[in-house]
């Protein structure tokens, strides 16, 4: 792998994280808003584009996951799939956590999605 493929592969990984990060928490604030608006419609309706567009962002994270998965060796697929499950597992808690006022909740989804992000490093296979 060349130093410009790695560079590639690692930009589009941090653009899958933000894309996670952004689609997931707005999906949880309009959740909440929704819940939050005591009926008035204007807030529902804007609450529910903010539900949409975030819902888009969240698919075009998975296209962008589902091709840096897709560029990968078959045998790496599923560690880099279980650190994406690690990941958004860690967005959902922290979130969560959030809405809830939970500061243990917020400090173990922060610790859970660091963990994710963390690359694993590479051992390469002498031959």
């Amino acid at each position: 792998m060349t130093n410009q493929d790695r560079k590639k592969q690692i930009l589009n990984r941090l653009r899958a994280i933000i894309y996670l990060v952004l689609g997931i928490t707005v999906l949880f604030l309009s959740i909440q808003s929704i819940a939050q608006s005591n009926g008035k419609l204007g807030t529902i309706f804007i609450n529910f584009i903010w539900l949409f567009l975030s819902l888009i962002i969240i698919i075009e994270s998975g296209f962008v996951i589902k091709n840096i998965l897709l560029e990968i060796n078959p045998k790496k697929r599923l560690f880099q799939l279980s650190d994406w499950c690690i990941i958004i597992a860690g967005i959902i808690i922290t979130n969560a956590g959030y809405i809830n006022n939970s500061k243990t909740f917020l400090l173990i989804g922060i610790v859970i999605f660091i963990a994710g992000c963390i690359p694993i490093k590479e051992i390469p296979i002498k031959k």
